[in-house]
C-alpha cells in the first residue's frame, strides 16, 4: 500500500467488490453499519458496535449487526477475536500482523508486534520440522489501571 493510500477508501471498495461479487444487496443498515465500523480502531464486540451504530440508526438491530460482521469477515475486513467466551472484531483490511495483551479485568485489550517473538516461533518451528501458515497469541493480564485499583484496595 502507498503512503498516499486511504485505507479507508480501499475497505469500501473492497466492500463493493465483495456485495457486487456475491450478489448481495446495499442496504442502507449496512452501510451505516460499515461507517461506524471504519471510524473506530477498537476490538469491538457486536453489543460495542450496535450501541454506536443506534446512535445514528435506532433501527438497526443486534442481528443485524452481527450477521454484518460476519460478513465483514468474509470479506477481509474484519478479523474475529474469541476472548474468553466473547468474540470481537477489528480491522483487518491490509493491517501488519500483531498480538494482543488482554486485561482479565476491565477487558482492555492492547496490540503488540514483536519481531524477537516472531523469529523465536519460526526458529522452534523449523526445530520440530513445523511449518507456521498463522497464529494468534494472546497474552492475559492485569493492565495498569487494574494494577493500581488492586493495590489501592
Amino acid at each position: 500500500m502507498s503512503a498516499d493510500a486511504d485505507p479507508v477508501r480501499e475497505e469500501r471498495e473492497a466492500w463493493n467488490a465483495y456485495i457486487a461479487k456475491n450478489g448481495l444487496k446495499r442496504s442502507e443498515q449496512r452501510e451505516a453499519i460499515l461507517d461506524v465500523f471504519l471510524r473506530t480502531e477498537s476490538h469491538l464486540s457486536v453489543e460495542d458496535l450496535l450501541k454506536l451504530v443506534q446512535k445514528k440508526r435506532p433501527d438497526v438491530g443486534r442481528t443485524t449487526v452481527y450477521r454484518t460482521l460476519k460478513l465483514f469477515a468474509a470479506a477481509g475486513l474484519a478479523r474475529e477475536l474469541h476472548l474468553d467466551g466473547e468474540t470481537r472484531f477489528e480491522r483487518d483490511w491490509n493491517r501488519e500482523h500483531h498480538d494482543h495483551f488482554i486485561c482479565r479485568s476491565c477487558g482492555a485489550i492492547f496490540e503488540f508486534k514483536s519481531d524477537q517473538i516472531e523469529q523465536l516461533q519460526e526458529e522452534i518451528a523449523a526445530e520440530i520440522g513445523f511449518v507456521i501458515d498463522g497464529h494468534r497469541h494472546h497474552i492475559y493480564g492485569l493492565c495498569q489501571r487494574c494494577q493500581a485499583k488492586a493495590k489501592g484496595r
